[in-house]
């Protein structure tokens, strides 16, 4: 449900995003109470304010004779029109032992020319019109998007729906992304952040499609004939969602969509079903002299619709979720200095997702750090959040949920993957009553469940002699690779 982009070919979940976001939005808030307490001889009171009141706009729907479910989020005053496109796939489809073949169709679809447009000629014809256009994948979707004035929706659309039906797939654009990728992969050892990412998805999420990820091996053996069959047998309109959203004729733009996209056709790709098994309990060790040691520790979650979501989403946010408020935060960084940062977040797929605990620490603060980690995570697990915990993480949540509602197009992207996600209709307006509706037994059941498993991993990068402080902690297997074979 939540979004991740990509960058120097490293995946950063939507999770980690928003923790960056939170952590700022917690230090501003730390300031202000510092400047009141130290500028003004009294604190200025803060007014009560009403609560919250948001309003869920109705979508239109029209679902297209090639199968595109359409929503339509019209807005007179805004200046632009954005779309954002949904379909199966993702990076789960790499074939084996081509993966990052995904992520050079996509980087493909927007560079390589279009329709009757050479690569030259498509991005002249986009910048005429000062509209940005591109392509994506996450791990269960492809994704597309474009974002124009409105007075240009008509001929932006049709450059869109070529780059959709009709890429080229340019030979010397698919040879920059593929230089371009390996560069980038071979720089993932570089920070202790990116190689620890991949060790953590590669370990948690065991031999499974969700576990494997690209090498400049992988990506140095494929070819164009490679990324054309894949498009082909993998790219279409079954199953997908398209969000428009902005100032635009509904009925008009409806009629140029059914002409644009009539006779697509393409498979459904059909995600992994399968739960993946976790190397684990096991802790990977990567040396690199570092001053400061990433830790990534990992348990299998939840799937989409799981009964324990909200519920999971509550605990998750008391126990390292939510910035400095977060118990972890408070106790690991605050209180005693053991980290630069900690947080924790669950993130479902269509089969069970990670549950990461991530944490950048001193070499020397290693062994205290992770000794209290697992101290929390029992004791959260065993009692769950007090009642005043509780009712903060709850009373914030619903408070924060009006982010989604920020602009359209935001809400349009987010409505989309909801629906994408077959999540019910009626979601984003009981989002906020089930959050209310979350007990204490329910929030310490829904932890209780995830963090007391014994599957879990750990992904470590810091100096060679950390090994004998973390093998008091577990089994310690050294990783001189993060693309090497990787076993219990």
């Amino acid at each position: 449900m939540k979004t991740s982009f990509t960058t120097e070919g490293t995946e950063i979940t939507g999770y980690e995003k928003r923790f960056v976001f939170k952590m700022i939005k917690s230090l501003l808030c730390v300031l202000c109470v510092l400047c009141g307490s130290n500028v003004f001889a009294k604190a200025p009171a803060v007014p009560e304010t009403a609560p919250l009141e948001i309003t869920v706009p109705d979508f239109h729907v029209k679902t297209l004779s090639c199968g595109i479910k359409v929503l339509f989020l019209k807005d007179d005053k805004m200046p632009l029109v954005a779309a954002h496109f949904i379909a199966p796939g993702g990076y789960v489809t790499d074939p084996e032992g081509k993966e990052g073949l995904v992520g050079l169709m996509n980087t493909c679809l927007r560079s390589g020319g279009a329709g009757k447009l050479a690569p030259e000629a498509f991005d002249a014809a986009l910048e005429n019109k000062a509209t940005s256009m591109g392509a994506s994948a996450e791990q269960e979707n492809f994704s597309a998007e474009f974002k124009c004035l409105a007075g240009d929706l008509t001929e932006v659309l049709g450059l869109f729906a070529d780059m959709l039906l009709r890429p080229q797939f340019d030979a010397m654009r698919l040879d920059t992304a593929k230089a371009n990728s390996m560069d980038s992969l071979k720089r993932l050892e570089d920070t202790p952040d990116t190689l620890t990412r991949v060790l953590f998805y590669r370990t948690l999420m065991g031999h499974s499609p969700y576990g494997r990820w690209a090498s400049p091996k992988s990506v140095g053996s494929i070819t164009r004939e490679d990324v054309v069959q894949f498009y082909q047998k993998n790219f279409g309109p079954q199953g997908s969602i398209l969000a428009l959203s902005g100032n635009f004729d509904e009925e008009k733009t409806a009629t140029q969509l059914e002409s644009l996209f009539a006779g697509w056709k393409g498979q459904k790709n059909s995600a992994p079903t399968e739960d993946a098994k976790p190397l684990g309990p096991t802790i990977y060790f990567f040396p690199k002299d570092v001053t400061q040691v990433f830790i990534r520790f990992g348990l299998l979650g939840i799937k989409r619709h799981d009964p324990r979501d909200i519920p999971l989403q509550v605990a998750n946010y008391i126990l390292g979720g939510s910035g400095f408020t977060s118990r972890m935060m408070q106790e690991i960084r605050s209180d005693r200095g053991l980290a630069y940062f900690v947080y924790s977040y669950s993130l479902p797929f269509n089969v069970r997702g990670p549950y990461q605990i991530l944490g950048g620490t001193r070499p020397d603060s290693v062994k205290e750090y992770l000794t209290l980690m697992f101290q929390l995570m029992g004791d959260f697990a065993k009692g769950g959040p007090t009642d005043q915990e509780l009712a903060d993480a709850k009373q914030s949540m619903i408070e924060e949920f009006a982010y989604n509602f920020e602009s359209p197009y935001s809400l349009a992207s987010y409505k989309a993957s909801l629906d994408f996600n077959g999540y019910p209709d009626d979601y984003l307006k009981n989002y906020r009553g089930k959050v209310k509706a979350v007990t204490q037994e329910q929030a310490t059941q829904a932890a209780q469940s995830i963090l007391s498993q014994k599957e879990w991993v750990m992904a470590v990068c810091g100096p060679p002699e950390l090994e004998k402080v973390l093998s008091t902690f577990g089994n310690v297997h050294k990783v001189s690779s993060i693309f090497e074979p990787l076993e219990k």
